[in-house]
């Protein structure tokens, strides 16, 4: 039986960043800062009140080579779920928020988009 090799997302991005468009028209800038630490960097149209950076602790499986997932949360308690593809450069994200009004007490988004490798 062969030994199923693992690189982690650090390992796979190597000191580059990932450059996110989401078709809603939100733009963001990802470093992976560590093997458990990024930064995201807003480029594009904010909510009212969002911070236009973070840096934050972070969780990550390597499901094939290319498919990365992806999950994080955010000092104001928004929780990212990220699925990250490098052979079709989409990307797929799954966020959830603080409302009390909503199902749970926690609101709602599907995020869905592409990227590309900048140094």
């Amino acid at each position: 039986m062969q030994e199923e090799t693992y690189m982690t997302i650090f390992e796979k991005i190597n000191g580059k960043k990932i450059d996110v468009q989401y078709d809603s028209g939100a733009h963001y800038q990802m470093t992976y800062l560590s093997d458990n630490e990024l930064r995201w960097d807003a480029l594009g149209q904010l909510s009212e009140g969002e911070a236009p950076t973070g840096t934050e602790p972070y969780w990550s499986e390597m499901i094939t080579e290319d498919i990365y997932f992806i999950n994080w949360i955010e000092a104001d308690g928004m929780t990212a779920s990220q699925v990250i593809d490098f052979s079709s450069h989409k990307v797929r994200a799954f966020l959830t928020w603080e409302d009390k009004e909503a199902r749970g007490g926690r609101d709602q988004v599907l995020l869905k988009g592409s990227f590309s490798i900048v140094d």
